[in-house]
């Protein structure tokens, strides 16, 4: 052992793997520090990552201008292979772990038993949660559940980490002391009790447990027996314990040598003694590791060779200015001095940009252009470091727009993979009940199949959209309880209804498909697509709705197959030619494989996919994309020794960039304390060191957002010094480097050019094609919206329904007006004892034929009951007065138009012959009735219109000429009161005006010159079917709308 610890430091503004790379390759010895005759090749050096690694490897190859060279053994710090521990030990005439641990170091520490997967720990612990809710009766959700997992897991791994004993949270706190921490003491017993027991009785460990022993094994082994060659630790601030306890070895070490990076060594003397409680600055986690390295600072030095800058350094002065802006608070009293003592350099904000943008959107986008713009310099390499998911996401897009591809080094979760998000909708589909958004999803997912070549797929994917998907799909109870539509055993079976019910009505199938072929085939082939579909889900649909996740997995991986499977009978998904496929699956597989070890675990049906989520969405994946090899973005720990020409700290945000400091969901900060755990605040301190490295790189650009989705946003606390030392002191000598250059640029590339106006579409279609026939009710549309008659008469185009519709209005009134259809069929003359009761129960025979139906009554039935009653009244009062009553019945006439003939059609709610020989012609409106204005102005011409038929004998058992002595609308609504008349006044003036002005509206449109302009009065337009296809949005004004 050497009697002074070997500990360097290369300080803030120097690259530190080049300086390592040069001097170990220059003289491998350090400067006489080891052995003359020393190679490269004897070394064994540790860094905190593996990026730093492969960093490191690349620069001594590149700087060495060989092809080929003997590399020292370099790996990360945490990595320690027990089975070359094993020959070591030997070697060292060392076996076994008992005696190599000593008590003080590791009290509790079991023997060294495999590591669980992280998987594989968060279902053996989940599994203890739920039991413990169940058992005190406060059982939830598995969302809930696995959300209590994580949080325990995190309290798991840092007591673990910082090695505190798991059982002295029993005696944490008085009994007396408060009631809602005993409870929450309870739940902790699953650490202190439980959870050891399990891991007993398995035989494993946690990862982080386990990797401390480790690295405490290979501190012991290289405390009794140093190796051969030279260590080097270099770059690590030892905040692990075990981590802290390795590196006081190395220093120690004849051969060794401990390398820091960024150890400031200007802080005044009481700056650094300070630092013992100030665990938010960035040299805190460097103090605390000369503390228990037992050094003074001044006992490290300088890196052997190291050639120092010239203060004037652009670097080196930006080290030094933001090594002092971040003093710690007590010594900003002393910032005067640094005017005197240290004239800062005009030059000092050279190559430096700050950016602070209004958005999230801008920040990306200006990031983006200056990563975009460092590659129009041959051989510069530019980063974003952030920990900002959003950002770097944005930031992703904005380079793909422009063409280029950059390395995400967080990659992305699996759960978003392409296997991953099958994997997904495959359980979602289950869990909602074959839903026909969710359904859908699958069925068009590229892995999906079914037996088909690509082709037919999707056009029996869309036949089975058309046919049974659309529209309205029950959900839940009906108002007399379960019911054959409101309750499939499984909603496959209420597709395959609906196909067998489109089946036998062929009219129904032409009008949704809007085809002329063969429909009876098309169906036929559908049907036999939904039953294999039903076949292929068996192994999950059979599986019961509370199962283990042994069951599930299993089934799952059958039915993914399945479904993946071609004509050829090859799965895509298993057989893909694809590389990145072929990966993805083999990770999805790795989680798989623990979902199916856990024979034990139940989850009910709606929380598989939940679960699975959950798993996947932990498991990160590095997209195989070509990425610029001079572009990446990086996460704060992946960016720690990596050097690059520009780097741009992004979201330098309180809350993002530092984090807010948690304490965790369990234990207070005076707990902690009393537990020996490190303050929160460490965290901001070790992201304050990353922030003063990344800040003294060649060229740098800050940014961040002065407002995330809508929400002010305070700026970093770094970001905050800064200004105020150079608002403070050097503001006259070098002005703040705002990002004006960038700014501008983006605006430019962001502002859209003006838009082009567009004009109205103006189809004039010639004469032989126009209609020749239009309901009354199509005559309001001609007049406000000519260009929805052009779209459905002549272009023949129908609008979709649309998936999973709810109960609307128009189904809502449709249904009330069979209801009343029906109940005048079954008393044409003579009205039952109780009228009201006898709606109502034509009512619910109406809803056991129909699904929309039951809904209605579901959600309407109260207000269906007050319209019942008045409906009686209604009857009672008028039927003595009627001789007969024609209900639902259609009406047409023939008028010349343009010297060819043109029907007008109706449907007549319901027309009553008095006992006078009048006509009443009636309408049902469950909504607003038009006005009498409107009326009388025509535009609302359909009762006037209906009168109009009534009169010319139109309608069959209305005899010609007849004379009208209602036209009335009839409100039902269900309020108060639940219905209202209102009869029209002149009836007979009112039909003869309107059917004049129909004549002459008809003849203008018989004009093949005369344009169906769209919305022609949008104020009045109520359904916009055929707004997109007229692109209402790109030519209305805000004077036309």
């Amino acid at each position: 052992m050497s009697s002074r610890p070997h500990v360097f430091n290369i300080p803030s503004g120097y690259s530190f793997l080049e300086q390592l790379a040069t001097k170990l390759l220059s003289d491998p010895s350090l400067s006489g520090l080891f052995d003359a005759k020393t190679r490269l090749q004897d070394y064994t050096i540790l860094l905190p990552t593996r990026r730093a690694v492969r960093n490191l490897q690349n620069l001594l190859l590149q700087k060495s201008g060989t092809d080929a060279l003997l590399m020292p053994e370099i790996r990360p710090l945490g990595d320690v292979n027990p089975e070359e521990m094993i020959f070591a030990e030997a070697e060292a005439g060392l076996t076994g772990l008992t005696g190599l641990l000593p008590a003080e170091v590791t009290p509790h520490a079991p023997s060294l038993l495999p590591a669980m997967s992280g998987i594989e720990r968060d279902i053996s612990l989940m599994t203890l949660v739920q039991a413990w809710l169940e058992t005190s009766g406060r059982a939830g959700g598995l969302a809930s559940t696995s959300k209590l997992t994580a949080e325990l897991t995190a309290l798991l791994d840092s007591l673990q980490i910082e090695e505190v004993d798991i059982s002295k949270l029993a005696s944490l706190v008085p009994d007396e002391f408060s009631h809602n921490w005993q409870q929450t003491l309870e739940f902790l017993q699953i650490l202190t009790t439980a959870w050891p027991l399990h891991k007993q009785e398995i035989g494993r460990c946690d990862p982080s447990e386990r990797r401390g022993l480790l690295l405490d094994r290979l501190t012991t082994l290289w405390n009794n027996h140093p190796p051969s060659g030279p260590v080097l630790a270099a770059g690590s601030t030892g905040s692990i314990p075990a981590t802290s306890r390795l590196l006081q070895c190395i220093a120690q070490l004849e051969k060794g040598a401990v390398v820091l990076s960024g150890l400031d060594t200007q802080l005044p003397p009481e700056g650094w003694a300070q630092l013992k409680n100030e665990h938010a600055h960035p040299q805190s986690g460097l103090f605390h590791l000369c503390e228990a390295m037992d050094l003074q600072r001044s006992d490290i030095q300088t890196f052997p060779g190291l050639q120092m800058k010239s203060s004037t350094d652009i670097q080196c002065a930006r080290a030094t200015f933001v090594n002092q802006a971040l003093w710690p608070t007590s010594l900003t009293g002393r910032w005067i001095e640094l005017l005197t003592n240290d004239k800062p350099s005009q030059n000092l904000f050279e190559n430096m940009q700050i950016y602070e943008a209004s958005d999230t959107r801008s920040e990306a986008g200006v990031i983006a252009l200056a990563l975009r713009e460092a590659l129009e310099t041959p051989e510069k390499t530019a980063m974003l470091i952030t920990p900002d998911r959003q950002l770097a996401r944005r930031v992703t897009i904005l380079l793909r727009k422009w063409g280029v591809e950059i390395n995400d080094t967080a990659g992305q979760p699996l759960s978003r993979t392409s296997v991953g998000v099958f994997a997904g909708l495959v359980l979602q589909a289950v869990a909602t009940d074959f839903s026909p958004a969710n359904l859908l999803a699958l069925l068009k997912h590229p892995f999906c199949r079914v037996g088909q070549n690509a082709k037919s797929h999707r056009q029996l994917v869309s036949r089975l959209e058309l046919y049974a998907l659309r529209g309205f799909r029950p959900k839940g109870d009906s108002v007399k309880g379960n019911n054959s539509y409101a309750h499939n055993t499984n909603g496959l079976d209420h597709i395959m209804a609906r196909l067998k019910h489109a089946e036998s009505e062929k009219k129904h199938i032409q009008q949704q498909s809007q085809q002329n072929t063969n429909d009876e085939t098309l169906i036929g082939e559908v049907i036999t697509f939904a039953d294999k579909l039903r076949q292929i889900f068996k192994p999950l649909t059979d599986v019961p709705y509370e199962a283990t996740l042994n069951n599930v997995g299993q089934a799952l991986l059958e039915v993914m197959e399945s479904l993946s499977r071609d004509d050829a009978n090859i799965s895509i998904l298993w057989d893909s030619p694809d590389q990145e496929v072929s990966e993805h699956l083999e990770a999805f597989m790795s989680v798989m494989v623990e979902f199916i070890k856990a024979e034990d675990f139940t989850a009910p049906q709606s929380e598989w996919s939940v679960l699975l989520d959950y798993w996947l969405y932990q498991t990160s994946i590095r997209p195989r994309v070509n990425a610029h090899p001079r572009l990446s973005i990086m996460g704060l720990l992946e960016a720690r020794l990596v050097d690059a020409d520009l780097v741009i700290l992004g979201s330098l945000n309180e809350g993002t960039w530092p984090a807010l400091p948690e304490t965790g969901a369990w234990l207070s900060r005076p707990m902690r304390e009393s537990l020996d755990m490190v303050a929160p605040e460490r965290r901001i301190g070790q992201s304050a060191h990353d922030f003063v490295q990344a800040f003294s790189a060649p060229e740098v650009l800050l940014t961040r957002a002065e407002k995330i989705s809508g929400t002010p946003q305070l700026p970093s606390r770094w970001l905050s010094r800064l200004k105020a030392l150079h608002a403070g002191l050097y503001e006259d000598i070098c002005p703040w480097p705002d990002a004006e250059r960038l700014s501008t640029l983006w605006t430019t590339v962001d502002t859209p050019p003006p838009p082009k106006a567009e004009k109205r579409p103006e189809p004039k279609p010639p004469a032989d094609v126009r209609p020749d026939r239009l309901s009354v009710t199509q005559i309001a549309t001609l007049q406000i919206d000519p260009y929805a008659i052009y779209a459905k008469h002549i272009l023949k185009l129908k609008p979709l329904d649309p998936l999973e519709a709810d109960v609307t209005a128009a189904i809502r009134g449709s249904f009330i007006h069979k209801v009343l259809e029906k109940f005048t069929l079954k008393y044409p003359d003579d009205l039952p004892d109780n009228v009201a009761s006898a709606v109502r129960e034509t009512a619910l025979e109406l809803a056991d034929e129909t699904a929309e139906g039951q809904a209605v009554l579901l959600y309407w039935w109260p207000r269906f009951s007050a319209v019942a009653d008045w409906i009686a009244d209604f009857e009672i009062e008028r039927r003595p007065k009627i001789t007969r009553i024609f209900t639902e019945i259609t009406g047409s006439m023939t008028v010349d138009i343009a010297n060819k003939p043109f029907t007008l059609t109706a449907k007549a709610d319901r027309i009553e012959l008095t006992d006078s020989g009048h006509v009443n012609i009636l309408d049902y409106k469950t909504g607003e009735p038009p006005s009498k204005t409107d009326i009388e102005k025509m535009r609302a011409p359909q009762m006037p219109l209906e009168a109009a038929i009534a009169i010319a004998g139109g309608f069959e058992g209305i005899s010609k000429n007849a004379r009208i002595k209602e036209l009335a609308h009839i409100q039902v609504h269900g309020g108060y009161p639940a219905g209202k008349i209102r009869i029209e006044e002149n009836p007979d003036q009112l039909a003869e005006t309107a059917l004049s002005g129909v004549k002459k509206l008809l003849e203008y449109y018989a004009d093949e010159n005369t344009a169906y302009i769209p919305e022609l009065h949008p104020d009045r337009v109520n359904f916009r079917d055929y707004a997109h296809l007229a692109r209402v949005q790109e030519w209305m004004s805000e004077e036309d709308s």
